[in-house]
């Protein structure tokens, strides 16, 4: 067992170690010493909670006369981000650094509520900010709205104020549609889900013709798929290299009706499909943000953060969210991707 992680968990076993008969405290003051060596300071601090034996330890030896032990901003926030894991009426601020109370009506597709240290507003003004939204038109998560999700339903407290945000937070959101092109109307929903301790969200745009006007691929004038995937037209601005967006657009339409094109991003946890119809096109989107932790987590930086990039096997993400309904049809999970 990584010996991080095991000592990491001594926090939430707490109450076994006030008995002196807690195997930890069985090993001599000389070998734990050894193995705090190894600990980041924020582990060491986590260590430092859990009893008055293994606190008096840490503190004549790591903590005392030291000053700040947490100097980065990243071990700030992966102190605090285990610290708040038993918290369920906290989350961990990443614009200031602390620990802000939950409020019930907090939820990516509402704008009751906007903390006023101004956490998740940031997706334009500095690109790599840990306090950097997950943008979604309509739809915009920041962690804290995936921290808390996953929090309540690991947890799951019988607390009625907590199920009531979990079941919030959990909601499908179906956004206004809104007019793309001539006669071309655009909806867009959105479906969260907790599988196996991670945050996966199904993104679904449809495009369709009203009245007699039919869908082409110049109807879908923008599109983003994720931050390393985007088509303006016929042009794709696409950071991957491996694939061009508009292509791919172009053969769904190319394609016999309502035959799904399946591709992924090599950037980050995105898998994507491409099905289109003389009178309606559809993008579904299915995106893995990854399990409880901190703005430095790899899947959560690589799709909002964007300072890392993460592999993730193509279709993964869409096989691990499963099949789903919306609007009366079945999303095709099945059948092999079409490969071009």
């Amino acid at each position: 067992m990584n010996i991080v992680k095991y000592l990491t968990g001594l926090v939430w076993r707490a109450p076994e170690c006030q008995s002196q008969n807690s195997p930890i405290l069985q090993l001599p003051v000389e070998l734990l010493l050894n193995i705090f060596h190894f600990l980041p300071p924020y582990s060491r601090l986590l260590v430092y909670q859990t009893c008055r034996a293994l606190r008096a330890i840490v503190h004549r030896n790591f903590v005392a006369g030291r000053g700040v032990i947490l100097v980065t901003m990243e071990h700030r926030l992966i102190y605090l981000t285990h610290l708040a894991r038993s918290l369920p009426d906290r989350w961990v601020c990443a614009k200031c650094c602390k620990l802000h109370p939950t409020n019930r009506w907090d939820t990516p597709s509402s704008w009751l509520y906007r903390p006023r240290c101004g956490d998740g507003y940031d997706w334009s003004s500095d690109e790599h900010s840990e306090s950097r939204i997950f943008f979604n038109y309509q739809h915009s998560a920041s962690h804290r709205h995936i921290e808390l999700t996953l929090k309540y339903a690991r947890l799951n407290s019988s607390k009625r104020a907590h199920q009531k945000h979990l079941k919030r937070l959990l909601t499908a959101h179906h956004a206004i549609s809104i007019r793309v092109a001539e006669g071309i109307q655009l909806k867009r929903s959105f479906y969260p889900k907790v599988v196996d301790g991670r945050y996966l969200l199904l993104t679904v745009q449809t495009y369709l013709g009203v009245g007699s006007n039919l869908i082409s691929q110049q109807s879908i004038d923008w599109i983003q798929i994720c931050p390393h995937l985007t088509a303006l037209g016929v042009f794709s601005l696409s950071r991957d290299h491996r694939m061009h967006l508009g292509k791919i657009i172009y053969l769904a339409f190319a394609a016999p009706a309502n035959t799904p094109i399946f591709e992924s991003c090599s950037s980050c946890g995105t898998d994507f499909s491409v099905q289109a119809s003389p009178k309606r096109a559809t993008v579904c989107i299915w995106q893995d943000l990854g399990p409880e932790g901190s703005v430095y987590d790899s899947e959560w930086a690589a799709i909002v953060r964007e300072t890392t990039k993460i592999y993730h096997r193509p279709g993964s993400i869409r096989e691990l969210y499963g099949q789903h309904e919306h609007n009366g049809e079945l999303l095709q999970i099945v059948p092999k991707p079409v490969v071009f």
